[in-house]
């Protein structure tokens, strides 16, 4: 009999689900907070609502989350966690990787990662708003977005069909899709200059989109991806956002490894996480040295395991491309995840969960300035970050479940203001 290894991890944590996932937020008891955090929430994409059960049913079948997916093929889940300690959580139907909400609040989106469409929702209800296609037949959700004027426009990236590498690397090339943000309809499209591309950031004046784009083709004989990957040309681009033109482009010249996650804010504070696919055989070797039990990797799927690949710093003004942090730091960056730049204090802040590992950086020398290994404050597969609203907290989500927060500058855990609810499976998070 096969066993479910996110079932058998979580399997406590399911049984508590009914008291915790009321979609009615009133329902959920209240909680003493600061003013300054007492309407803030945390909204959390879910990857495996299978898993989640409510009132003694699955989601899926359940009236009161799955109002908006009744007849869709695909679904995921939100969760919307307010620091009043109450829990919001429904299904939209869409392959969910990133959620963002507008800075006025008004409305909200969850992207979507390879699927065909994207959705909008209400940020304090969940309802689903708006279900917007991809840009084209073939072509896939990017997996992020941002948002500009304040929230009257929305950014989101998109892949183009999969094909296999014939020579030509523009046939692959992305796109950005500006949409109005509450019906997703297209206003204009610009080319990311990059294949695959994938996180995109605003430059804190907001004249630059950056991109982080993948790399990767599949394989000409099968259609599908490799282990390791086939990386034709991961790259970094700078876009302005008034023209869609090109400003800046670097490719990394790594045929293994892919380009995926970053943090801007000037334009010489870039900060780009990469990833890395081995075989069954390359994790041993990498983890020969590992002489205490320790469990798999319940962020990646069976064959699929991340190896060692440094994040870098890259000044787009100099076009000067870096590592950061020397060998030692480098082993705890598998699976580099969600990375924020926080311009008060020159950092930036990454999450490793594969090493259960959160790493600062410092913003003008990329050197490492402090490492977490979150596993002692009780907080596995650390995933997502943001910054809270508040200007002095940032907070780390686990992929499957709680919501530490951690002071800015300093790093401490303040463990009176920390979370516990359960996500079923995300990478990141957005705090509104």
């Amino acid at each position: 009999m096969p066993v479910d290894r996110r079932r058998l991890l979580t399997g406590g944590a399911l049984l508590a689900i009914a008291a915790t996932a009321a979609p009615d937020a009133s329902a959920a008891p209240k909680r003493k907070v600061a003013a300054d955090l007492k309407d803030t929430a945390v909204y959390v994409p879910g990857y495996f609502p299978d898993s989640a059960y409510a009132n003694g049913k699955p989601l899926a079948k359940n009236r009161r989350f799955n109002r908006a997916v009744r007849g869709q093929p695909l679904y995921k889940m939100l969760t919307r966690v307010g620091f009043d300690g109450s829990v919001r959580q429904t299904l939209l139907p869409v392959a969910a990787h990133d959620v963002e909400v507008a800075p006025d609040r008004s409305i909200g989106v969850l992207c979507s990662m390879d699927g065909e469409q994207h959705t909008a929702f209400d940020p304090r209800t969940l309802e689903l708003a708006a279900i917007g296609p991809a840009v084209g037949e073939g072509w896939r959700g990017g997996g992020h977005a941002v948002y500009l004027d304040g929230g009257r426009t929305v950014i989101l990236s998109e892949r183009a069909p999969y094909q296999s590498y014939q020579g030509d690397a523009a046939r692959h090339y992305g796109r950005l899709t500006i949409r109005d943000p509450k019906t997703l309809r297209i206003a204009e499209t610009y080319s990311t200059h990059g294949i695959d591309p994938h996180d995109i950031r605003l430059t804190e004046d907001g004249k630059y989109i950056v991109a982080a784009n993948y790399g990767s083709t599949v394989s000409a004989e099968t259609g599908q991806y490799t282990i390791p990957r086939n990386v034709v040309q991961a790259s970094i681009t700078v876009i302005e956002v008034a023209s869609g033109k090109l400003v800046d482009k670097r490719i990394t010249g790594r045929s293994d490894t892919e380009l995926r996650h970053l943090a801007a804010g000037r334009l010489d504070r870039i900060f780009a996480i990469q990833a890395r696919y081995g075989n069954d055989r390359a994790d041993s070797r990498q983890l020969s040295g590992e002489d205490v039990a320790y469990e798999t990797d319940i962020t990646t799927d069976p064959g699929y395991n991340y190896m060692a690949a440094a994040t870098l710093k890259y000044d787009a003004a100099r076009n000067r491309l870096t590592r950061m942090g020397d060998a030692a730091a480098m082993k705890h960056m598998r699976h580099g995840l969600s990375i924020r730049y926080d311009e008060r204090h020159d950092e930036a802040i990454a999450t490793y969960p594969t090493t259960h590992h959160v790493m600062v950086f410092d913003g003008a020398t990329g050197a490492v300035s402090n490492v977490l290994d979150t596993r002692t404050l009780g907080l596995r597969y650390p995933a997502g970050v943001t910054f809270l609203p508040d200007g002095k907290h940032y907070c780390v989500t686990g992929h499957w479940e709680n919501l530490f927060v951690f002071e800015r500058g300093t790093h401490r855990l303040v463990r009176d203001l920390c979370l516990y609810p359960v996500f079923f499976g995300h990478s990141h998070i957005t705090a509104a």
